[in-house]
């Protein structure tokens, strides 16, 4: 079996569980992010939850893709109902600032959201391989094989890995969100820019974060004044 870049950046990743989710009782003020350590790395302090609104940027692309274990499924089943953070990414991509960087955020939120819990029911992450030639069902089942095995994964949010049959079914796809690759110069590396998504219930893109705004409080910050928007009348 082949040793994944990514993988192997991501060893050692805790998965862990601890507080209760108190998500507006008036006991437990402290926002989602608040279950995230702050750390030098991080830019900017988030907003307080709800204190701004989140654009509607344009619906989803809806599309076929397949998990891991080669069922085909529909991107519209899938974010149907719930608020969802979809990246895309390539299983050998070696840039630290790219796939890697997605992955190790949304491991430490898949981590972190076992400490706010029912909030699974509402939220979960996906991530979308933009190599299908290689990242293959095999591989994105290996790949996923430590949240399919996690044993407080019930807790956490779900996590749909996902690939495609080929580039016919992808490439409207990524037309949809705007995520732009270039395989031009080198077959074993794409270039591309590191793009997240947040899609709402109804699937619309509310939000997209690049490079100096993946960071996981302000994710956990926008999923809350998400769920503060629906409350409204």
């Amino acid at each position: 079996m082949r040793i994944l870049p990514v993988i192997a950046l991501l060893a050692g990743v805790g998965l862990s569980g601890g507080l209760a989710w108190g998500f507006l009782k008036p006991d437990r003020p402290a926002p989602f992010s608040s279950v995230i350590p702050a750390r030098a790395e991080f830019q900017f302090e988030p907003p307080a939850p709800g204190s701004y609104r989140l654009n509607h940027i344009k619906p989803a692309p809806d599309g076929r893709v397949l998990d891991t274990d080669g069922h085909a499924q529909t991107l519209a089943d899938l974010t149907k109902g719930k608020i969802t953070l979809v990246s895309f990414v390539y299983l050998m991509c070696g840039d630290v600032n790219g796939c890697p960087l997605a992955m190790s955020t949304l491991f430490e939120l898949h981590d972190a959201s076992a400490q706010l819990p029912g909030l699974n029911r509402d939220v979960q992450l996906m991530t979308i391989s933009f190599d299908p030639e290689r990242d293959t069902v095999e591989a994105i089942h290996a790949f996923a094989y430590p949240i399919l095995s996690d044993t407080a994964a019930r807790d956490k949010f779900g996590w749909h890995v996902l690939t495609t049959g080929g580039m016919a079914d992808l490439q409207p796809i990524l037309d949809g969100y705007g995520q732009v690759i270039d395989r031009s110069t080198d077959q074993d590396q794409i270039s591309h820019l590191l793009r997240l998504y947040l899609v709402d219930r109804s699937g619309q893109i509310r939000n997209v974060y690049g490079l100096g705004t993946i960071d996981p409080r302000l994710l956990m910050t926008d999923i809350e004044t998400l769920l503060m928007e629906e409350r409204q009348p």
